[in-house]
């Protein structure tokens, strides 16, 4: 089993955002004090930093399944845990932001002891009418594949 879900507008503004700090820095590089070691030295490191920046927000808001683990890519961290710690997986529409709180629908990963691990990465839109989001689908596919490696009689609570 192999399952990959991911928050594609996510991953384009942020390494769009870090594109555009690249290119915003580069033209320190052309300053009348753009030839000094100092300047060249400290630009090239901070753009090292936005480089990577921009590789981890590319690849970041993803979950990646297989057979053994779950993996979750953020941008400053990536996680992993093995099947054997997972319950279940849930969604909810939950409010995200700092200043401005929008509604979002959020995938979570529910624990053996109860508690649920939110994704702030993993979130897209409710979805209007009948239709379903993506983040309901990956709920229900990874709820499938964790109920298929239970034992007969062992049930969710």
């Amino acid at each position: 089993m192999r399952y990959r879900f991911t928050s594609r507008w996510q991953r384009v503004v942020g390494a769009s955002l870090f594109g555009c700090f690249f290119f915003l820095e580069t033209g320190a590089y052309f300053d009348k004090n753009g030839t000094q070691p100092g300047e060249i030295a400290f630009t090239s490191a901070l753009l090292a930093v936005i480089v990577w920046g921009g590789v981890r927000a590319a690849r970041a808001a993803t979950l990646l399944a297989n057979d053994d683990k779950i993996t979750v890519r953020g941008l400053f961290r990536t996680r992993s845990w093995s099947w054997d710690e997972i319950d279940g997986f849930v969604v909810d529409t939950r409010l995200v932001g700092r200043y401005i709180n929008y509604r979002r629908r959020m995938l979570g990963m529910r624990g053996h002891d109860g508690t649920v691990r939110w994704f702030r990465e993993l979130i897209c839109r409710p979805a209007r009418g009948a239709r379903r989001s993506w983040v309901d689908d990956a709920a229900a596919t990874l709820n499938r594949y964790v109920s298929s490696r239970q034992p007969s009689g062992v049930e969710n609570q």
